[in-house]
C-alpha cells in the first residue's frame, strides 16, 4: 500500500511538472528589443528613450519627466495590426530603476476606454535604485475561465470571466507612478504567458449558497450547516471573554509602558523624540491601528435582475425575511440605472443564525472583543454608532458634506468638486456637520475625516473645470474677478494666456479650456486658493461645533500635488491618506510640511477561500494577506510622520457585489462572521510589539 501511495504521488506530481512546462511553454513574446525595428513602436509621454544594445541582450531605458499622469512609453502595435491576448493568463514584464531614488514602475495593458477596465488590467513594482522585479498582470478574474463567456452582472470580480476585451489589444503602457522628480528605469522581455484551464459554464447558476458563499468550490472554514456557525460563535465568544489582549495598555488604548505626557483628556498629537505620536486622553503615547467599517447594514448585495444567482433567497415573510431591503444609491456599475433595487444582507442573517435575536447587540460586542484580542485600537471610517457609543474602544466620526453646489465644468470617480465659493458650500458644511456631529467632545473620539478621496486632479485641472463651466458659476466669478484685478486690460491676459477673448464677460461666458502651459500660473494659483478655502470652511465649522477633536481631512487619495497638501496642511491636525502600496515607509509630505500623518485605507486580499476579487493589492492566500499587513504596519511604524493606519475593512464585501459592484475579499472576517485565522495570526504578532518596535526605531 505504501508503495501504491508513492507511485500515485510520483504520478500527481510528474503531472503538475508537466503542466507547469506548458504553462511556461505558452508563450507569445510581445517585446524584447533584439529586432532594433521594435524602437519604431516606443512613443514616450513626457520622456525620452534610448535603445540600449548589449552584448548579450538589448532594452530600452526610459528617462521620465513627471508634468503629466502617465508619464513613460507606450509600446504599440505595428499599424494595423493588434494582439489578441484572450488566451493568455498574464502580461509580464522585466523592468528595473536605473536611477538614484526608489521609484514605482507600472504597467497598463491595452488602452480599454473604460478607466476601471483599464486599471483592473493594470500593476506596478516599487524598486529601489538599481533593483530589477518583473511585474505580472493577471488578465482574468480567475485561473480558469468558462468557455464560451457567460453573462455575470453586478459584481466586478467574476468568476471564470477575462478582465477586458483583450481580443485586440494596441499598447502597452510604462509610467513612472506618482512621479515628482524626473526618473530612469528600464523595460524589456514584455511576454504574454498562462494558459487558461477551460471550464463549461453548464450548471454555473445558482452559484451562491444560502450563507452568501460560492457553491462550486469548498475550503478551509466553510460553513455547510446552522450548527456549524453556532458552533464556531461559542468557540470563539469562550475565548474572547478569556482573553487579555495586548500588554501595558492603557483605558484608551495607550501604551502605559511608555512615557507619560500631558493629559487633556481628549486625543491629540505631539512630536516625541523626532516622531509624531497621538497621545490619549490619559497622556500615554497612542498609535492608531483601526478597522473600518465595523458595521453590518453595509454588506448587502442587490438580488434585483439576478435572482437566479442566488441557491436560496428566504420568504420575505419569514424571519430570516427580514434581512430584505431596498437599494437607493449606486455611484457606478451595474445597478446605477436601476434604481431602486431590491438587496438582501446575508451577513446578518448570518449573524441571526449565530446569535438569534439579540444579532446586533452580540455583533457589537464581538467587535469589541475582536479588537482588543487583536491588539488593535480603533473603530475607523463608517462604522456602527451602537457599537462606538458604548466607548470601549477609541472611534473616528465620519462626516460627508453633503447638498454643496458643485463646479459643473469639474468631474472624478466620486462625482463632481463643491464650488467652494458659491455661499451656499458654507451653509452645506455647517447643516452636515451639525447633523452628522456624532462623537462631538466625546473623549473616545479620536477626530473626524471630512469627505472622502476627493478628485482634486493635476495640478490646476480644477481651475480648467472651473473656466469650462457656465457663467453662472460662482467659483468662476472669483476667478475671473482674481484675473481682472491681476491683468486689469483683457488684451493683457490675452498675452499671457496666448488666448483670443474680446472682453472679460466673453471670458465669463466662454466654456473652452485654456492653453494649459501659457495659463499654468493662474491656474495653479486660483487651484491653491480653492484649496484653502476648501479647508479653512470646514475647519471653522468643525471646531465650532467639536472643539476638543483633531480635523482628520478628506482622506487624500490618489496622486495628490504639493500645491493642495501644503494649503491642507494649514488647517488639519492630522493629514489622512488613503494608501493601497505594498510599503508607505518612505512615504513623504512637501518640503516645509511637518504635520502628522493616518493612513485611512489599506487592505491586501486573495481567492483562497471562495472569494472572486482581491481588492486593491493582491495576495496569494491568508497567510500571505498577514505578512503583507505586518509589512505595511512595520513600515509605517518605523515613518516618523505616521501615526496610524486602519485597514478597509471589518468584513468580507459580498460576493455578488455591494452598491456599486464591489466584491473584495478584504476583511478580517468573512461572510459567516468567522475570522480569516492565519490573517489575525499574523496581525496580533504585529499589533502586541507596535508600541517597542516604533519606539526602539532609530530614524
Amino acid at each position: 500500500m505504501r508503495t501504491f501511495k508513492n507511485l500515485a504521488f510520483l504520478a500527481v506530481l510528474l503531472s503538475l511538472v508537466s503542466c507547469q512546462e506548458k504553462q511556461q511553454e505558452h508563450k507569445l513574446l510581445l517585446f524584447d528589443f533584439e529586432d532594433i525595428a521594435q524602437a519604431k513602436l516606443v512613443k514616450p509621454q513626457d520622456a525620452t528613450f534610448e535603445l540600449i544594445e548589449g552584448e548579450t541582450n538589448n532594452y530600452i531605458k526610459v528617462n521620465n519627466g513627471f508634468t503629466i499622469r502617465e508619464t513613460g512609453v507606450r509600446l504599440v502595435s505595428p499599424e494595423n495590426q493588434s494582439w489578441d491576448l484572450s488566451g493568455y493568463f498574464q502580461v509580464k514584464a522585466d523592468v528595473s530603476n536605473a536611477g538614484d531614488e526608489a521609484i514605482q514602475v507600472e504597467l497598463f495593458v491595452g488602452n480599454d476606454p473604460d478607466g476601471l477596465l483599464r486599471w483592473y488590467c493594470s500593476d506596478y513594482v516599487d524598486l529601489e535604485p538599481d533593483e530589477s522585479k518583473t511585474i505580472t498582470v493577471d488578465l482574468a478574474w480567475t485561473p480558469w475561465i468558462h468557455k464560451p463567456q457567460i453573462e455575470v452582472n453586478g459584481l466586478r470580480g467574476v468568476p471564470g470571466k477575462i478582465k477586458a476585451d483583450l481580443t485586440k489589444v494596441t499598447e502597452f503602457t510604462f509610467c513612472s507612478r506618482y512621479a515628482t522628480q524626473p526618473n530612469n528605469f528600464t523595460v524589456d522581455n514584455v511576454r504574454a504567458v498562462g494558459k487558461y484551464e477551460e471550464k463549461s459554464p453548464e450548471g454555473f447558476f445558482p452559484f451562491i449558497d444560502e450563507y452568501g458563499q460560492y457553491i462550486h468550490k469548498d475550503w478551509q472554514g466553510k460553513m455547510h450547516f446552522d450548527k456549524e456557525l453556532k458552533a464556531f460563535a461559542k468557540k470563539e465568544l469562550e475565548y474572547l471573554k478569556a482573553s487579555k489582549g495586548a500588554e501595558n495598555i492603557g483605558k484608551f488604548g495607550g501604551w502605559t509602558a511608555g512615557p507619560k505626557l500631558e493629559a487633556t483628556g481628549f486625543f491629540r498629537t505631539e512630536k516625541v523624540n523626532g516622531k509624531w505620536w497621538m497621545v490619549d486622553p490619559e497622556g500615554y503615547l497612542f498609535w492608531t491601528a483601526g478597522l473600518n467599517c465595523v458595521a453590518s447594514e453595509s454588506v448587502f448585495t442587490g438580488i434585483s435582475h439576478r435572482e437566479d444567482y442566488f441557491k436560496f433567497l428566504p420568504e420575505r415573510d419569514s424571519i430570516l425575511g427580514q434581512f430584505y431591503g431596498t437599494g437607493t444609491h449606486a455611484s457606478h456599475g451595474f445597478y446605477k440605472d436601476k434604481l431602486p433595487y431590491d438587496s438582501y444582507n446575508f451577513y446578518q442573517s448570518n449573524l441571526y443564525r449565530k446569535y438569534g435575536d439579540n444579532w446586533l447587540e452580540t455583533f457589537q460586542n464581538m467587535a469589541h472583543l475582536r479588537i482588543k484580542d487583536w491588539g488593535m485600537n480603533t473603530i475607523g471610517f463608517m462604522s456602527d454608532f451602537g457599537a462606538t457609543r458604548q466607548q470601549r474602544t477609541p472611534y473616528v466620526g465620519s462626516i460627508w458634506i453633503r447638498n454643496t453646489p458643485k463646479i459643473e465644468g469639474s468631474n472624478g470617480f466620486w462625482g463632481k468638486f463643491h464650488d467652494v465659493f458659491d455661499p451656499k458650500f458654507r451653509e452645506a458644511v455647517r447643516a452636515s456637520v451639525e447633523n452628522q456631529k456624532e462623537g462631538a467632545n466625546d473623549p473616545w473620539c479620536i477626530g473626524y475625516f471630512i469627505d472622502n478621496e476627493l478628485s482634486w486632479g493635476l495640478l490646476g485641472s480644477l481651475s480648467v473645470g472651473t473656466l469650462k463651466s457656465p457663467a453662472t458659476q460662482p467659483a468662476k466669478i472669483e476667478f475671473v474677478k482674481d484675473l481682472k484685478a491681476k491683468y486689469v486690460d483683457i488684451t493683457k491676459l490675452n498675452e499671457y494666456w496666448g488666448s483670443k477673448y474680446i472682453s472679460w464677460k466673453n471670458l465669463l461666458e466662454s466654456t473652452e479650456a485654456p492653453n494649459k502651459e501659457l495659463a499654468k500660473e493662474d491656474l495653479v494659483t486660483f487651484y491653491e486658493k480653492i484649496a484653502h478655502t476648501y479647508f479653512s470652511t470646514i475647519c471653522e465649522e468643525l471646531k465650532r461645533v467639536a472643539p476638543n477633536q483633531n480635523y482628520l481631512g478628506c482622506r487624500f487619495a490618489w496622486a495628490n500635488n504639493d500645491v493642495v497638501l501644503t494649503a491642507a496642511s494649514q488647517y488639519l491636525d492630522i493629514m489622512s491618506f488613503n494608501k493601497y502600496e505594498y510599503s508607505i515607509e518612505k512615504m513623504s509630505l512637501p518640503e516645509g510640511v511637518d504635520k502628522p500623518v493616518l493612513i485611512g485605507e489599506f487592505h491586501f486580499g486573495a481567492l483562497d477561500r471562495g472569494n472572486f476579487h482581491i481588492g486593491i493589492k493582491k495576495a496569494k492566500d491568508q497567510a500571505e494577506r498577514g505578512q503583507m499587513y505586518q509589512d505595511y504596519i512595520q513600515g509605517a511604524l518605523r515613518n516618523p510622520y505616521i501615526v496610524g493606519a486602519h485597514w478597509f475593512q471589518y468584513l468580507d464585501e459580498p460576493n455578488t457585489g455591494r452598491f456599486d459592484g464591489e466584491n473584495y475579499n478584504v476583511g478580517f472576517i468573512d461572510v459567516c462572521d468567522n475570522p480569516y485565522q492565519e490573517l489575525i495570526e499574523k496581525v496580533k504578532e504585529t499589533t502586541y510589539s507596535m508600541y517597542e518596535y516604533r519606539s526602539n526605531h532609530k530614524k
